[in-house]
C-alpha cells in the first residue's frame, strides 16, 4: 500500500484552518453572549452608567473569555479529538470559565455599578452560568459533534 505524504503547505493550511475555526468560535460565541448582556442587563434593565464603559467592557470580555476558552480546547481537547473526551473538556472548558467570569464581573461590577451585579448577584450571577452550561454543550457539539464513544 503506498503511502503519500502531504506538502508541508497544504499541512500548515489545514492546520491554519483548524486553530482559526477553534479560536473563532469560541471568540464568536462569546461575543454574541456578552452583546445580549449588554442589551439586557446594561442597556434595558440598568440604563445608568457610561454606556461606552459598558460597551468597552463588554466586547474586552468577550474576545478575552473567547481567547482562554479557545486556546485551552486547543492545547487540552484537540489532541483528543475524535473521541467523547475531546467534546467534554470542550464543553466543560466553557462552562467552567464562562462560570468563573460571570462570578467575576459581578463582584467587579459591584464597584463600576454597571449591569446590576450587586443588587442582583444571585440572578446576575445565574445568568452567566447557565448560558454557559448550554454553551458548552453546544461548543463542544460544533467543533467535535456529538460524543458517541464512552469518554473515559
Amino acid at each position: 500500500m503506498a503511502r503519500t505524504i502531504e506538502p508541508p503547505g497544504k499541512i500548515n493550511r489545514t492546520v491554519n484552518r483548524r486553530v482559526a475555526y477553534v479560536l473563532g468560535l469560541a471568540i464568536l460565541m462569546t461575543t454574541a453572549a456578552e452583546i445580549i448582556y449588554l442589551v439586557v442587563w446594561g442597556m434595558w434593565l440598568f440604563p445608568m452608567g457610561s454606556w461606552l464603559g459598558k460597551t468597552v467592557w463588554t466586547l474586552t470580555c468577550g474576545l478575552a473569555m473567547g481567547a482562554v476558552m479557545g486556546a485551552f480546547t486547543l492545547m487540552v481537547a484537540e489532541p483528543r479529538r475524535g473521541t467523547a473526551t475531546a467534546f467534554w473538556v470542550a464543553a466543560l472548558t466553557v462552562a467552567l470559565v464562562g462560570a468563573y467570569c460571570a462570578w467575576l464581573c459581578s463582584r467587579v461590577d459591584a464597584r463600576f455599578e454597571y449591569f446590576g451585579g450587586a443588587e442582583n448577584s444571585l440572578l446576575f450571577v445565574a445568568s452567566g452560568v447557565v448560558p454557559a452550561i448550554f454553551g458548552g454543550l453546544l461548543y463542544g457539539w460544533l467543533i467535535y459533534g456529538r460524543p458517541t464513544r464512552a469518554a473515559f
